[in-house]
């Protein structure tokens, strides 16, 4: 099994050029993205952290074609994200909670304040498109070395594509 984590792909923002260069259109744009969900195959835990997917022309036929996707999407909504989802979720898209904790790390679309860390490892988050949380100035060492407490899967920090499980556990560690 292949865990990926990913968020803001923006499917269906009709202004989503005038904030990605990588294409001309919404439509080229999301073409990209569709190209890429559809490469992964049936052993993919794709994790979405929000601003998924928007209310426009183009979201029952976007509906239609993740659901024909062969693998399971755990999807944490953002503040982008249309509500109707929840009405029409697909069968392979499962809706988790705002905020939860997946393999010691808490997982979110917005990164979550430094004081709520209790005991984990480090946030994954999205939202924040290709800035980063730089925690240098607060107080977290692990034998007297800054250790790094967040993780930004927007596919803007991340060359347009999700972030395997192993990598983000790699940068939390040190490595």
């Amino acid at each position: 099994m292949q865990t990926l984590f990913t968020s803001d792909l923006h499917l269906g923002h009709k202004n989503i050029t005038k904030y990605r260069k990588l294409a001309t259109s919404m439509d080229d744009h999301d073409e990209k993205l569709f190209t890429m969900l559809e490469s992964f195959n049936k052993r993919t835990n794709l994790i979405v952290l929000g601003d998924f997917l928007f209310d426009g022309p183009n979201y029952e036929q976007y509906l239609k074609r993740l659901s024909s996707l062969p693998y399971k999407i755990k999807l944490v909504l953002g503040n982008h994200d249309s509500t109707k989802i929840y009405e029409d979720t697909p069968n392979n898209i499962e809706i988790q909670l705002p905020l939860f904790t997946y393999k010691n790390m808490w997982v979110s679309h917005c990164p979550i304040h430094p004081q709520e860390m209790r005991n984990r490892i480090g946030n994954i988050h999205g939202h924040l498109h290709g800035n980063i949380v730089d925690t240098r100035d607060w107080v977290y060492k692990q034998n007297e070395f800054y250790t790094p407490k967040y993780f930004n899967v927007n596919l803007d920090n991340n060359s347009f594509k999700p972030v395997p499980l192993d990598t983000i556990l790699s940068y939390f560690e040190g490595k």
